[in-house]
């Protein structure tokens, strides 16, 4: 028999998150431990070391067990070979460490929602065509259901940009075991949004086709509302994290002024493990009379947190 599966706490890194999703594709595949050793010719701790997160699991292992749950061996031989080059110690300085996994590709953006948002792996500079001049988000605590209100100011660094692929996580609270989640995205103005995805429980994809294509350097703006359906918990935080350029993000919160949250607090340049730990920061902040407040970030870094937690 297998050991018990043990806790992983998400820090961001590359192989905690290679094993963060591997865990996630084994439990998805409803196999045990034990199951899932038969199924891949591997003995039982064999596949429970490729996801404890202490190291990258070999390739030939890696294909085994994604092929043993029915996932996409091509889309995991690209994550492993890219997490693989991030974890040589000549990569060029400048290079995010943070790596998106592939079915998340699609995604070009950081997407920050009514929780963590998600990712892409980009450089310093460039990105994907495009990057996030300015990011303004208005998040209803106070409504019924819960909204965010996300205003993104765009730039095209190529010619001819013609969609913006972005995505967004909703994760679970902790004591929600409840059936599947959603999201309700609607594109107020800036472009169509043509599609929509979601390859996990709580990850979305859009798609947002332009008005007209973009020139490098031309700029672009768009807002979306999100809307959490009646009765769906939502984690208690709001947090944007950019794994491509984004120079400015501000961040509204109202609450409801009746029932404040007993505890507000910043998340800044926080790794994964921090957003989900729920330990108060030293920057603390109080609702106003009106239940809001107010945060804004500017140099934010690649792969890491930025906004509010309260409870």
């Amino acid at each position: 028999m297998g050991r018990p599966e043990e806790p992983l706490e998400r820090d961001g890194s590359p192989v905690r998150e290679f094993a963060f999703w591997l865990r996630d594709l084994r439990h998805r595949s409803g196999l045990t431990y034990d199951q899932l050793g038969k199924k891949a010719h591997y003995a039982t701790s064999t596949v429970q070391a490729a996801t404890a997160g202490h190291r990258l699991p070999t390739l030939r292992v890696t294909v085994a067990v994604v092929r043993a749950c029915g996932g996409d061996t091509d889309q995991w031989h690209d994550y492993w070979t890219r997490i693989r080059r991030l974890l040589d110690g000549d990569i060029p300085a400048g290079v995010s460490r943070a790596i998106e996994p592939p079915w998340a590709r699609v995604t070009a953006e950081p997407e920050a929602s009514p929780v963590v948002t998600d990712p892409v792996v980009t450089d310093a500079g460039a990105g994907d065509g495009w990057y996030i001049e300015s990011f303004s988000a208005l998040l209803r605590l106070d409504a019924e259901p819960v909204e965010a209100l996300e205003f993104r100011r765009v730039v095209a660094t190529v010619d001819d940009l013609a969609e913006l692929v972005t995505s967004l996580s909703v994760p679970r609270p902790p004591d929600d075991a409840g059936g599947a989640h959603d999201l309700d995205s609607e594109l107020l103005y800036g472009g169509i949004l043509e599609r929509r995805g979601q390859p996990y429980d709580s990850f979305f994809q859009n798609v947002i086709v332009l008005p007209a294509p973009l020139r490098a350097g031309q700029r672009h703006e768009y807002a979306i509302r999100h809307r959490i359906p009646p009765g769906q918990q939502m984690a208690s935080h709001y947090v944007h994290v950019p794994y491509r350029r984004s120079d400015r993000f501000e961040l509204l919160v109202r609450f409801a002024a009746a029932r404040p949250p007993g505890v507000v607090w910043v998340l800044r340049d926080a790794p994964t493990a921090a957003i989900y730990r729920g330990v108060p920061s030293a920057e603390l902040l109080a609702p106003d009379q009106c239940g809001e407040v107010r945060v804004s970030f500017t140099g934010l870094r690649p792969g890491l947190g930025y906004g509010i937690s309260w409870r």
